[in-house]
Formats: C-alpha cells, structure tokens, sequence
C-alpha cells in the first residue's frame, strides 16, 4: 500500500527533523570560544540583571528577603564559634573571627563551583532554542553567587567590628584576593559545567568531593594545630584561595607562596577552561 504525504509527513522521521531544527548550530573551536567570551562580556547587563532577578524571585514575599542566609549563616557561625573554640582549646577572641571569614568564604566558593555544576543543565531549553553565547549563563551564575556573598559580608564588618581587628591597607590585599578566588571558582565551575553537561553523575561526585575538602582545608582548624607543614595546607590550592583574603582582613601576613599559587591557577586555569570550553561549546546544546 503506498502511503500519502500527509502520513509521511507526521511520520517519526520528520518529527526528529523537526526537533533537530530548533537548535542552535554551535561551532567549536578557539575562534567560536573568543566569539563567546567576548558577546558574554559585552552583554554584562543582561546576565547581571537575570543574576539579579534570581535573587528576587528566589525571595519574593519574604520579608528579609535574601538576608535570611546571612542570618542562617551568623547563627551558624555563632554556634559553631562558642563550640569548637572549647573544643580545640583556643582563644574565642582569635578564632571568632578566623572561622567567621574562612566558613563565609568558603561557602561561596562552594557556591561557584556547585552552581556551575547545573548550570548548563538548568538552561538547556534556552540554550537548545536561542542561539547566543554560553559563557553569559556562566557570568550569571558567578554574580548571582556574589550577590549572595555581598549580603553575608555584612557578617564579617560586624565581627571585625566586635573583635575590633583594623587591617588598614590589609583591606586592599584582600581585594585583590577575592579577586583571583572568583576567578579560580568561575574557571573550575566552567570546566565542572561542560562535565555535568555531558556525565551527569558527575554533580554528585563534586558535591562530596567539596564536603570532603572542607574538612581537609583549614576552615574550622588553624594551621598553626598541625605538628608540621603537612601536605593538606602546602597542595591544597584551597586553602591558598582562602588564604589570599582571610589573612589580610585579619591583619596576618600571607605567605608569597598563597600568592604565587592563587594567581598561578588563575591564569593556568582560565587558559585551561577556556580551551577545554572551546573545544565542546558546540555539543553542549545537544547534551542539555
């Protein structure tokens, strides 16, 4: 029996057509990843107004709004102060405010990279439909999480405040630390980001992998505890990013080798991430 058109027409063939037609045609490549950094910048505000809006419909009809994480974050650090202070036997005073700026700053560089880890999966039906550069849901991800961080500072100017710590120049060390820290979580959630788009078992391993490192970094614990300079301090390059931030606001000096490695990885890592992003910026429409 010959078939008619019209049955041809809405056979499983033409459907599977169709479908491949709504997306984008991505290359890869150094040039098409160029192309991408450089619309992604010039298009700042849109990704930092979307970054915005997810923070107000996140909290919409929420009296405090986002400021429910930072109180979250200031009963959490109160806590965990009075206790591990008794705990590891050391002075309140002192360790108030090491835990206060180590803990925030560690919860946004967790941010970054777990965020990055959804963050093509979560706009995959943008990205299969409208044709623009991915790099602007990658800005997005890393302002919406320094929104968030800005909130919590407040916590820290008020334990600084409290234990009545003045860095003065320190203040612009620290900046420049929380500088190459956003760009070390940006680059690794860049990386992580392509990886979930393709395995996505691979979001599970990250998350416990972070929950592992946080309590191989000195976070909670000072490294002045360890009997020696152990390996988990020397090679963890987080501790390093937090190092770059966390001493200068507390008045400490931070060890050249903190620099040289936060800034190393920076470059080396956004050289690395941009290639590695280059090279599959055109599958990931197809595997989100």
């Amino acid at each position: 029996m010959a078939l008619s058109s019209d049955t041809v027409g809405e056979g499983p063939l033409t459907n599977a057509q169709d479908s491949f037609r709504v997306r984008p045609r991505m290359s890869n490549g150094i040039g098409a990843g160029w192309r991408d950094l450089v619309g992604s910048v010039a298009r700042w505000q849109l990704w930092g107004y979307l970054g915005l809006q997810d923070i107000k419909l996140r909290y919409r009809r929420s009296i405090l709004g986002p400021f429910w994480i930072t109180l979250s974050m200031g009963l959490t650090i109160a806590a965990v102060s009075i206790l591990y202070a008794r705990i590891l036997q050391t002075n309140f005073h002192d360790y108030l405010p090491y835990f206060t700026v180590g803990f925030i700053l560690w919860n946004y560089i967790s941010a970054l990279i777990l965020d990055g880890c959804n963050v093509f999966i979560n706009d995959g039906g943008y990205i299969r439909q409208v044709p623009g550069p991915l790099l602007t849901y990658v800005f997005r991800s890393t302002w919406r999480t320094m929104i968030i961080f800005f909130h919590n500072l407040a916590i820290i100017v008020a334990v600084l405040a409290f234990v009545q710590v003045w860095s003065g120049w320190g203040y612009l060390e620290a900046l420049l630390g929380f500088a190459l820290l956003t760009i070390n979580g940006t680059w690794i959630a860049l990386i992580a980001g392509v990886l979930c788009a393709r395995y996505r078992d691979i979001p599970q391993i990250i998350q416990s992998l972070m929950s592992v490192l946080f309590f191989l970094t000195p976070v909670i614990w000072d490294t002045t505890q360890l009997k020696g300079r152990f390996f988990v301090v020397e090679f963890n390059p987080f501790y390093h990013f937090l190092e770059v931030v966390r001493a200068p606001l507390l008045g400490a000096t931070i060890d050249p080798w903190s620099w040289w490695v936060s800034g190393g990885l920076a470059l080396l890592g956004s050289l690395l991430a941009f290639v590695f992003f280059a090279r599959y910026r055109g599958r990931i429409a197809y595997w989100v």
